[in-house]
């Protein structure tokens, strides 16, 4: 970065406690900096605000074309943002401001008409305890909670997930509009016929980090109730972490050397050559964002199982990209069933392909965009008068428009914000911040004539989680876990 004139036409900042090359980072890190690349393709300039790296420069222009600031440690780096905020705040065109518990507060620094938006990946009241002391976990609660609706009052959140968006609403009580926009995948959807490309023999992979709330032990857990039924599988478990050495004591002491491999971290391709050939792939994590690692299993094809949590609910598609499990059902039976699935060809190969039709809807480009809608949306809304802004709703409507009413073939002009899809014969939107009555009076303005506002093909109906994911998506059933049979005695 060669100093203020370099930035004079459009900065925008992305603040976020770590970045790529900390050995912690995980998948807030990767949103960013793919957001980052996005952003900077469109022709941005863009700055990364982060926490110092041991070995790493404290600033420098990375490959994909935005520049890293590194400064402060763990707690340290949210004041110390804030001060480089404040000193190029005249500069700064929007930020980004990414909250992994406690958010960066950049409202408090930046022009008052500058627009910021909180990405929030998921709530961590619950994590505090965990990690820090009882005083400082009271502390990072109270951030997350009440400080947070001081300083961002109405200001947009973008939550990964429906359950997140819920946890924003129900567990903080923000105020700001909720936009749910998932993350992409770096994983390109497999085009391999059918599933050629799994292993001979039931193979299990696990891509994520080794860390307590992932709870990777209790996948290892379930691997001995497995064997009877499938005494070849293996179990991969791909990635790096402080939990690594108990998990690896662990396989040890189970004595499932034979089964159970822990690859540490791999490069890219290796990791993918190894997720290509797995049959399944099983998360036991006590809640995520989203669930970057779902997405990308399922960009080869692989369905994934895991228990009924918050992200993990919403990233998985229930008997269509994976199964999910109730809190009660042993993780070993569960895993079994969808093993003796997957032995069927037909029924594996229909699971692969709903699997990489869901992955294909995840890109970084898509999130960046509508990421960038809603900075301008931002910038707007902080235009006009308090009298003159939108009301907020939670509520939005999912309308379907037969394609032969657009008029003179033209696409109806839905706000920027609103999400559309065409499908064959159709179009799928998605409108924010509108109800069932307020969605025809937009469909009107979008352009379509009261005739065809009120044709009876014209369905207009209020947005469940799954079309806040996606709006063009339809159930389609396709295969089940049974559930657990009472005469099985590993089910206690």
């Amino acid at each position: 970065m060669s100093g203020k004139r370099r930035h004079r036409r459009h900065l925008l900042v992305i603040a976020n406690w770590r970045d790529r090359t900390h050995p912690s980072a995980g998948g807030a890190e990767l949103v960013c900096e793919r957001l980052a690349a996005s952003f900077v393709q469109k022709g941005h300039d863009v700055v990364l605000l982060t926490a110092k790296v041991a070995g790493q420069p404290r600033k420098e222009q990375v490959a994909d074309g935005y520049w890293v600031v590194r400064q402060g440690g763990r707690f340290t780096v949210y004041p110390w943002a804030l001060l480089w905020m404040l000193c190029y705040r005249k500069y700064i065109r929007g930020v980004i401001d990414s909250q992994n518990g406690i958010p960066f507060f950049s409202p408090l620094v930046v022009r008052r008409r500058t627009p910021v938006l909180m990405l929030l990946h998921h709530v961590h009241t619950d994590q505090f305890g965990l990690y820090f002391p009882p005083l400082v976990a009271k502390v990072g609660a109270w951030l997350e909670r009440r400080g947070s609706g001081l300083v961002y009052r109405d200001r947009t959140i973008v939550a990964v997930s429906p359950s997140s968006r819920k946890g924003v609403r129900l567990r903080l009580g923000l105020k700001g509009d909720i936009v749910v926009i998932p993350p992409g995948s770096d994983s390109t959807v497999s085009d391999l016929p059918s599933v050629s490309g799994r292993s001979a023999t039931p193979r299990i992979v696990c891509v994520g980090r080794l860390v307590g709330h992932k709870d990777v032990a209790a996948v290892i857990r379930a691997v001995p109730g497995v064997l009877p039924d499938f005494p070849d599988l293996e179990l991969h478990l791909v990635g790096d972490g402080p939990e690594r050495p108990a998990l690896e004591r662990l396989v040890g002491d189970l004595g499932l050397e034979g089964s159970v491999h822990v690859h540490g971290a791999l490069d890219a391709d290796e990791r993918d050559r190894l997720l290509r050939t797995a049959w399944l792939s099983v998360s036991a994590s006590k809640g995520e964002g989203w669930g970057v690692s779902v997405i990308e299993a399922n960009s080869f094809g692989v369905p994934v199982l895991a228990y009924r949590r918050p992200g993990l609910q919403d990233s998985i598609r229930h008997e269509e990209t994976g199964w999910l499990i109730d809190e009660d059902q042993p993780l070993d039976v569960a895993v079994t069933d969808a093993l003796r699935l997957l032995t069927q060809e037909e029924v594996a190969a229909d699971l692969a392909r709903s699997c990489r039709q869901w992955a294909s809807q995840f890109t970084w480009e898509g999130m960046a965009d509508q990421v960038r809608a809603l900075l301008r949306a931002e910038a707007g809304r902080l235009s006009h008068s308090p009298n003159n802004r939108r009301t907020i709703t939670d509520l939005a409507t999912v309308v379907r428009i037969p394609v032969d009413l657009f008029p003179n073939g033209e696409l109806p002009r839905f706000r920027e914000t609103d999400r559309c899809v065409l499908v064959p014969n159709e179009l799928v939107a998605l409108l924010r911040n509108t109800d069932t009555q307020t969605a025809r009076v937009a469909l009107r303005r979008a352009g379509l004539s009261p005739a065809a506002v009120e044709d009876e093909r014209v369905t207009v109906s209020v947005a469940r989680p799954i079309d806040l994911v996606s709006p063009a998506t339809t159930g389609r059933p396709v295969v089940r876990v049974p559930h657990v049979r009472e005469h099985d005695t590993r089910a206690g």
